[in-house]
């Protein structure tokens, strides 16, 4: 409306030393402290920073620091530092990173979410095959405990 207006902050990270960097970040962790805006986001994009170690240890030694923090961003961070790194990771990294991840509620999540998408697809796939030996759709509905409609969209989905 006129009134609103923003300005345009570049950060470059490339010239920051990020082994440096890593060993600040990780004595204020260590002492307990909480990581301004500022230092989580220089733990976000570690990896960029330059390094003796390439680009797939600084990311994995970034999640590792990120999942000691006691900040509720700490998952934040986490996600962050993995959703930028994912276009140059390897997978034997990207397994390296799930060991790292194990055991914390991103972990559990991701698994939950991927038990969760299972059992909708087997009850689809059952439900489909209930329909497919004639079942009446009311019949089908209550065995599987699904609305009627949901199981009709499904019957229609069929032909």
């Amino acid at each position: 409306m006129g009134s609103l207006s923003y300005k345009v902050k570049n950060l470059y990270f490339k010239g920051h030393d990020g082994d440096k960097e890593l060993a600040r970040i990780k004595q204020k962790a260590e002492k307990g402290e909480d990581l301004d805006d500022y230092d989580q986001l220089k733990l976000i994009f570690l990896p960029f920073m330059k390094s003796k170690k390439d680009k797939e240890e600084r990311t994995i030694e970034a999640v590792k620091l990120a999942k000691t923090l006691k900040s509720p961003n700490s998952f934040f961070v986490i996600g962050a530092i993995i959703a930028i790194s994912d276009t140059f990771l390897s997978q034997s990294t990207k397994k390296a990173l799930m060991e790292v991840l194990k055991m914390t509620e991103i972990e559990q999540w991701i698994r939950e979410e991927g038990r969760e998408e299972g059992r909708q697809e087997t009850l689809r796939e059952k439900t489909i095959a209930a329909l497919k030996a004639g079942l009446e759709v009311t019949l089908v509905a209550q065995i599987m405990g699904l609305e009627i409609e949901e199981v009709r969209k499904l019957q229609k989905e069929m032909k």
